[in-house]
């Protein structure tokens, strides 16, 4: 696989645990640093009902539902097409940081890795986090019965299926309910530490 000079950082995690808030946070650490951190949502890469992505059938319905915790929810080739761009462009970040579910499921992703990431945190909390952003009008339908339905039927499969034994392939498990005033601090040492180790290899 080619080399490239940026260090690709990846974050995984389950809907609602933290890993937005903590890579935005993380971003906005860094700005004025030494080092250029530029961020990848992999929610943008959605197809969210739209042809090419993946279906379920509600089985309290019998509707047709666009399955978004599926690990070909998102169009991962233009992702990763766009990755290898970026880190190809003469004014390449120095950090490219990859968020989303799948992130460490998807093998042509988590190849790509420098360092991985995941965050973690009890299905409960993730559950009633999700209510409260999804109510307040943060995922397009705010109606509670459909929030809750959604998540039991397709959600939360997702996450046992692909998401939670991704988890295996971090390097760091992060807390979605810790402190990040304490724990953004403690990444952005141990990603300087990757970009100097990586620039050393590359005999930069």
């Amino acid at each position: 696989m080619e080399s490239f000079k940026t260090l690709v950082v990846g974050m995984a995690g389950g809907s609602a645990s933290g890993k937005t808030t903590f890579t935005r946070q993380l971003v906005e650490a860094f700005e004025g640093s030494e080092l250029n951190v530029e961020l990848f949502n992999l929610d943008k890469y959605f197809y969210r009902g739209k042809d090419g992505g993946p279906t379920f059938v509600s089985p309290s319905t019998g509707e047709v539902m666009p399955n978004n915790n599926h690990p070909n929810s998102a169009d991962n080739a233009r992702l990763v097409a766009d990755m290898d761009a970026r880190c190809r462009d003469t004014d390449a970040p120095d950090v490219l940081i990859i968020e989303g579910l799948m992130t460490l499921h998807l093998e042509e992703i988590r190849s790509r890795l420098d360092l991985r990431l995941f965050m973690e945190l009890d299905a409960d909390v993730r559950a009633i986090r999700r209510m409260w952003r999804d109510m307040a009008g943060g995922r397009g339908n705010t109606d509670a019965k459909f929030i809750g339905t959604y998540y039991l039927e397709c959600a939360r499969v997702g996450h046992a299926l692909y998401v939670e034994p991704s988890r295996v392939h971090a390097d760091i498990i992060l807390r979605g309910d810790a402190d990040f005033q304490r724990t953004v601090p403690l990444i952005m040492t141990v990603i300087r530490d990757c970009v100097a180790k990586k620039r050393k290899g590359n005999g930069s």
